[in-house]
This record gives C-alpha cells, sequence and structure tokens, in this order.
C-alpha cells in the first residue's frame, strides 16, 4: 500500500513551499526565543534550508507528474 502511495502521492509547488515557509517561521521563533548558541546555529541552519526549498519548489516541480497523466487509449 505505502508503495501505491508513493506512485501517486503529488501535490503542487506552492504546497511545497507553504510547507518551507512554515518550517523557517517555526525556526526563526526558536531563534528569537533561545539564548544557546548550538540551537541558533541549528535554527539558522534551519531558516536557511527552509528558504531555498520554498524558493527552488516552484523551478524544481512541475505542474503535473508524467505519471499521472492519463494513459492512450488504444485503438
Amino acid at each position: 500500500m505505502l508503495g501505491m502511495m508513493r506512485d501517486s502521492w503529488w501535490w503542487p509547488w506552492w504546497v511545497s513551499t507553504l510547507i518551507d515557509v512554515g518550517v523557517v517561521i517555526l525556526a526563526l521563533i526558536l531563534l528569537r526565543r533561545t539564548s544557546r548558541r548550538y540551537l541558533r546555529g541549528v535554527a539558522v541552519l534551519i531558516a536557511l534550508v527552509g528558504v531555498v526549498a520554498a524558493v527552488m519548489a516552484p523551478i524544481v516541480m512541475t505542474d503535473k507528474p508524467n505519471h499521472m497523466a492519463p494513459a492512450p487509449m488504444m485503438p
């Protein structure tokens, strides 16, 4: 069942961007609330990765994956 979900699971790029923006917001909240140097560094790293992922999502994600296109009917 999980293999079937993996093959047909898809969402538009903006959903991925929203998830990434949420991760960035949580990382920035952690950055503001903590004073530990290690946690601040991790929060900055996660925020940077989230920003890059949010920017790259519309570039690398297509409108619809090829395996979800309807199969041509045989004559």
